[in-house]
């Protein structure tokens, strides 16, 4: 079964690696977006995925852009399939039709919830107890594509966007080998889309990160913490200063709407309803310190 893999960051990279192992798959190229300057130096690196085709000796392209050109010029590897995991570009449909079969995607969410760019944020946004991957078919539209498969998955409560991420991606790679020669094979069919039932999440920017403890719970700032880690973080003004929040949790003590205070050598910030034991927190121009050296030189 040939394969034209389409992906860019880390987390598309278990995918190719599990495609790579399987013995009756053969990824023919890997297709990534161009290299970009990173950091301050503006060092020009490899892609994730460019970085893993290369070590497996897998045909590398880097288009500029993807269009009816690029289409024809890929049908020369008689794919079976794209599999298209956070490539980062819009696929036309002279792309999709290209393989035999069919151009797959697998999506961090229980389609249709959470259509768009940040399924995993928004579930722990929302306090989700459960979420998933979905393996479906893709369409110009976004994540509105039919349905091949889904696998349900628990969130646990201490479950970031970065350790639930990495948990969907690592169970999703295992299921698309077999998704894929169940599909060649006419075991399963698409499914389309209760469309009624379609939710939405846009993607995170660095302004999501503020919490303002005066009228939002400590449920909720413990929500968008976990969903904000590693990145952007959650941080909350104190003083007229940004400061952000490393290390949280629910407290029983109790502090006024948005007030920072100690209470039995513990540092809590009240919220709308509840408090916070802050652990760890980093003031703004500051490296992060313990509460106890922010009691002593910031309180």
């Amino acid at each position: 079964m040939k394969v034209i893999f389409f992906g860019t960051p880390e987390v598309a990279t278990p995918f190719l690696d599990m495609l790579i192992q399987d013995h009756e798959i053969d990824v023919v190229a890997a297709v990534t977006m161009p290299d970009k300057p990173i950091g301050r130096r503006q060092e020009v690196k490899k892609t994730p995925v460019k970085k893993l085709a290369e070590e497996n000796d897998i045909e590398v392209l880097q288009p500029e852009k993807i269009d009816y050109d690029f289409a024809e010029f890929i049908k020369k590897y008689d794919a079976d399939f794209n599999v298209v995991i956070s490539y980062g570009g819009i696929l036309p449909t002279s792309v999709l039709d290209v393989p035999k079969y069919d151009s797959i995607n697998v999506h961090f969410s229980l389609l249709p919830k959470y259509r768009g760019a940040s399924p995993v944020q928004t579930a722990l946004l929302n306090g989700d107890k459960e979420t998933g991957i979905t393996v479906m078919k893709m369409s110009q539209k976004l994540d509105e594509g039919d349905i091949y498969l889904i696998k349900k998955v628990d969130i646990n409560d201490d479950e970031t966007s970065e350790t639930l991420l990495t948990r969907l991606a690592d169970l999703g790679a295992i299921m698309l080998p077999s998704a894929l020669r169940d599909i060649a094979d006419g075991i399963l069919s698409p499914i389309p889309q209760d469309d009624e039932n379609a939710s939405y999440c846009h993607k995170i920017h660095k302004e999501d990160a503020e919490v303002r403890p005066e009228t939002e719970t400590a449920e909720e700032i413990i929500n968008k913490y976990r969903a904000f880690q590693p990145w952007p973080g959650v941080f909350f003004i104190y003083k007229g200063k940004r400061c952000k929040l490393i290390n949280i949790e629910m407290s029983d003590k109790d502090a006024k709407p948005g007030e920072l205070v100690e209470i039995e050598k513990e540092l809590i910030l009240g919220t709308k309803q509840r408090s916070l034991k802050v652990k760890v927190l980093q003031p703004e121009g500051k490296k992060p310190i313990d509460d106890r050296d922010f009691i002593n030189g910031f309180l």
